[in-house]
């Protein structure tokens, strides 16, 4: 998901559009739109930010991936203060109809707005449950799509897990050690154990391990952001889910409870460009493998992902 696509002529009318969709943009929300000027290695000041149209907006930015990168950034500007207002949910939805953009999150922004949480929360396990399966779908068939649900259900592979805990073996340092740990040090099952990540969704712990991120409330909408980076098809998803979980209080999994008001906007946004600098995807056939024995900074380095914490 990349964020830094807007040439020099559209960036401020992208900026006043996503500022546009609350009247009265909170300090929180103004941070969030000087983020993404950073993220262009630029600089604005919010609030000289004209207001513009949805009309005007559509005349101005006419590449269809722009618009809808404008109308995410809108969506996440809507979430900032912790709370959706329908009011702020109907104008996201009118600049989507302007700019005639299908963004499947947009139903589940209007369900939150509109308190219909259980609805939301279904819509998210649909949708990412959905993607998964349907990966396995298409890699496997019906087998792999089965392998994936019964990990799901709890069903146990005594190989896979033997071949990921002898990750415990390698070196301190490596890639394959550090991916060990973090799942020791947190009582975390292995792939193949009982109730564990099913295999296709590993790319999720591994990015934990390339970022460096914790798995506490905060470093899981950091990690969200860093996955939604580098995942090139429809990143967004990841990153509205953690909002959704971590700062707006929708419980959508079960293993971890439901967090009000824990988004940090310029955190967010550094993890978002530190994603998307990644130049592989590892969500997409990514063959790890060769790399566990590898010193963790080195791959690190080889993928281009930022430091974690980079010199001012």
């Amino acid at each position: 998901m990349d964020i830094a696509i807007f040439p020099p002529n559209e960036l401020p009318i992208a900026l006043a559009t996503v500022r546009s969709v609350d009247p009265e943009p909170s300090p929180a929300q103004d941070r969030f739109i000087s983020a993404v000027a950073r993220l262009h290695r630029t600089s604005i000041d919010p609030s000289a930010l004209p207001k513009v149209s949805a009309a005007e907006t559509a005349r101005a930015i006419i590449d269809p991936h722009r618009r809808k990168r404008v109308l995410q950034l809108a969506m996440v500007m809507s979430t900032v203060d912790g709370d959706v207002a329908k009011p702020t949910a109907e104008r996201v939805t009118h600049l989507a109809r302007a700019l005639g953009v299908d963004e499947r999150g947009l139903k589940t922004l209007q369900q939150i707005a509109a308190n219909h949480d259980r609805i939301a929360r279904f819509d998210f396990t649909r949708r990412l449950a959905g993607r998964l399966i349907g990966g396995a779908w298409r890699d496997e068939g019906w087998a792999g799509a089965k392998k994936f649900i019964d990990a799901m259900r709890g069903a146990e592979d005594a190989a896979l897990a033997r071949r990921y805990n002898r990750l415990g073996l390698l070196p301190a340092g490596t890639f394959g050690r550090a991916l060990w740990e973090h799942w020791v040090s947190r009582d975390f099952a292995f792939p193949g154990q009982k109730y564990s990540i099913p295999e296709p969704g590993i790319f999720h712990d591994l990015g934990h391990v390339l970022a460096g991120y914790d798995t506490d409330p905060d470093g899981e909408l950091q990690q969200a952001a860093f996955q939604a980076g580098f995942v090139r098809n429809d990143g967004f998803v990841f990153l509205f889910f953690a909002i959704s979980q971590f700062h707006l209080g929708l419980k959508i999994t079960p293993v971890a409870e439901a967090e009000v008001g824990k988004l940090d906007v310029d955190k967010l946004m550094v993890a978002l460009g530190r994603g998307a600098a990644c130049k592989v995807d590892i969500s997409d056939h990514w063959d790890f493998w060769p790399h566990m024995p590898r010193p963790l900074e080195e791959v690190r380095a080889e993928l281009e992902i930022p430091p974690l914490a980079p010199a001012a």
